[in-house]
This record gives C-alpha cells, sequence and structure tokens, in this order.
C-alpha cells in the first residue's frame, strides 16, 4: 500500500509541480497564475526533486532551442542515454536570454536558492513528526519517480533522434506523452483531449497567455 500511496501522491505533486508548473508555466508561459498558485506548483515541484526551477526552466529553455542537436542538455545520443535516464543532464553555462524573463520572479528567486534547505528540513520533520511511512510517501517516491520517470521520457521520446508521441509515458510523466506535439506547438497548455494537465489548466487556471 505504501508504493500506492506514493505513486497516487507523486502523480499529484508531479501534475501541479512538473507538469504544470516547471514546464508549461514557468518554462513555456502558456496560461497565467496567481502569485498563491505559483506558490503551490513550486511547492509541489520541490517534492519531486529540489531541483531549482529557474536552472529547469532555462535548460529546458535550451532543449527546445538546440533539440537533439550537440547543444542539446538532454539528447540521449548527445548528452547519452544514462545521463538523460538518470536525470543527470547538466549545462556549463545558462545564457541570459534563457533567464532575463525567469529572474524577475520572486518566488522562482526563493526557491532557486532556497529550496534544497527547504526540502531536506521538511523531510526531517516529516520523518520525525509522522514516521516512516510519511517519509517514504510525500518524501522519498515521489523524489525517486520524478528523476526517473522525466529522465525515462526525455530518453524514450528522442531516442531516435527526434520528438515522438508515447501518450503511454502519461504514467509517469503526467500528460507528457504527446512529445512531438508538444515540440511542435511549445506554447500549448494542452497537447491532447486525453492530457490531464492540460484538463487541469483549463478547468482551474487562466489560459490566456503569461503577461511577464
Amino acid at each position: 500500500m505504501i508504493l500506492i500511496y506514493g505513486y497516487l501522491f507523486y502523480y499529484l505533486a508531479a501534475l501541479i509541480g512538473i507538469s504544470i508548473g516547471y514546464h508549461r508555466y514557468f518554462t513555456h508561459r502558456s496560461f497565467n497564475a496567481s502569485p498563491a498558485a505559483e506558490w503551490l506548483m513550486l511547492s509541489m515541484g520541490l517534492l519531486c526533486g529540489g531541483r531549482s526551477p529557474l536552472t529547469w526552466a532555462a535548460v529546458h529553455r535550451m532543449h527546445h532551442a538546440a533539440s537533439d542537436t550537440p547543444n542539446d542538455p538532454h539528447s540521449p545520443e548527445h548528452t547519452g542515454a544514462w545521463n538523460v535516464l538518470a536525470s543527470r543532464w547538466t549545462v556549463d553555462h545558462i545564457p541570459r536570454k534563457y533567464i532575463k524573463d525567469l529572474i524577475k520572479n520572486p518566488r522562482l528567486q526563493f526557491f532557486h536558492r532556497y529550496g534544497q534547505i527547504i526540502h531536506i528540513g521538511l523531510a526531517a520533520l516529516i520523518l520525525f513528526f509522522l514516521g516512516l511511512n510519511a517519509f517514504l510517501v510525500i518524501i522519498v517516491i515521489p523524489f525517486l519517480l520524478a528523476w526517473f520517470g522525466f529522465g525515462f521520457l526525455n530518453y524514450i521520446t528522442h531516442r531516435n533522434g527526434e520528438p515522438e508521441d508515447i501518450p503511454i509515458m502519461t504514467l509517469l510523466a503526467p500528460g507528457e506523452g504527446w512529445h512531438k506535439y508538444h515540440h511542435d506547438n511549445p506554447r500549448e497548455y494542452s497537447l491532447s483531449k486525453y492530457d490531464i494537465a492540460g484538463w487541469t489548466i483549463k478547468t482551474f487556471f487562466d489560459r490566456t497567455k503569461y503577461r511577464s
């Protein structure tokens, strides 16, 4: 049961934090959201790995700008399959053009600076006050599934040197299985009529394009 609860919590956190928040909102500016919604998206994203949302969004923009070329920071062919599968893609330098709008957001700046500290502190508090099972469900399983799920997504949808639609991947990366469609239409908030992230945005968010 721990694994089931952990997967369900991961799916909710990854849906709101990564697919909707880090990806479609902060990276691609596909819709509008209030500051309170930004806090929610950033907090959920934090539980899926603790990586800086500022860096995540910037590197993903670099991926779109140089998809499946030697300059793509998470291309299986050029970066290495293992690095992509383990979400170990890194860059030595992020050109300012990829972050100039993002660094204006104080909530992104806060999570960039203090996110990992908050994540570690939250993990310690949950383990101490709620016990091992809650620690596994809220901290460990979402962390591992996010690193594997989105790493596997980047690997399998680019393994042939170009983006592919693989809808079943939405079981690991909520709503992200329509990857070729996304690359062709990066600012669309919904990728398919079966896209749970798109449905959530349509139902709960302002679908006018993000205003910086």
